[in-house]
């Protein structure tokens, strides 16, 4: 088995032929032409050829290159068939390319090239029929927000509970929710808050500490921050 992360230079053509995995070609420098399933373009770096599992392809180059190349990524289904073969990468993709090239070096078993390559899920249009790793990992994190929001916090334990990193796991949010973990986690102190001054009549320094937030000054800014109204005004609306 090849790698997970490789660079190498393409030479001249080649013939026709085809992996048991899938392959993402992302050109470092220099241009080729790649040509999949006899869909042809020409690439260079800002842009990204995938192939999937069987696809037969070849290459034309004609000047020097360097591509980075990534087999058999773990969050791309081998059975999931790439529809799109080439794909402009977006500027933090890009920005990406040259920390994945430095990953060469290390066992492609190493748990940091692991991370390094699930994060591509959300970097690049993985074919996939559906992201159950992401889904199961997302709920997994939510559930824990909101059933244990009161607790003291910390972004790197919630990653680690869900098996990735502190920034796989913001990504995640992100691109699911539109916002951070740390948000998500406001915005559910900030609701339980509500349901306290809805239905009791304890302090706010009493609430935030039901609530996780650090003391009545910190819910006071947040709430108002969050609902354009401070807790006690809201409070006191309820009664008219």
């Amino acid at each position: 088995m090849r790698d997970f992360i490789e660079v190498i230079s393409y030479k001249d053509t080649a013939s026709a032929h085809s992996h048991n995995h899938t392959q993402i070609v992302l050109p470092l420098s220099g241009c080729l032409i790649l040509d999949v399933e006899n869909r042809q373009q020409a690439v260079q770096f800002g842009q990204a050829c995938l192939i999937s599992t069987n696809q037969a392809h070849t290459h034309l180059a004609r000047e020097d290159n360097h591509c980075l190349i990534l087999n058999s990524l773990p969050v791309w289904d081998h059975k999931i068939e790439s529809t799109n073969n080439f794909v402009e990468l977006n500027t933090q993709t890009k920005a990406y390319l040259p920390f994945l090239s430095s990953l060469i070096s290390e066992s492609h078993h190493s748990l940091k090239t692991q991370q390094a390559l699930n994060l591509l899920e959300h970097l690049l249009p993985i074919p996939q029929a559906k992201i159950l790793q992401a889904d199961a990992r997302l709920t997994k994190a939510k559930h824990r927000l909101d059933h244990n929001f009161q607790e003291p916090w910390s972004l790197a334990e919630l990653a680690a509970d869900v098996h990735l990193s502190p920034s796989q796991l913001t990504i995640l949010f992100k691109r699911h929710l539109k916002m951070t973990p740390k948000q998500y986690l406001q915005q559910r102190r900030l609701r339980e808050a509500k349901m306290w001054l809805r239905s009791t009549n304890k302090s706010l320094e009493y609430i935030a500490e039901k609530t996780g937030i650090s003391n009545a000054s910190a819910l006071v800014r947040l709430f108002t921050k969050y609902y354009q109204i401070t807790p006690g005004c809201y409070r006191a609306n309820l009664h008219h």
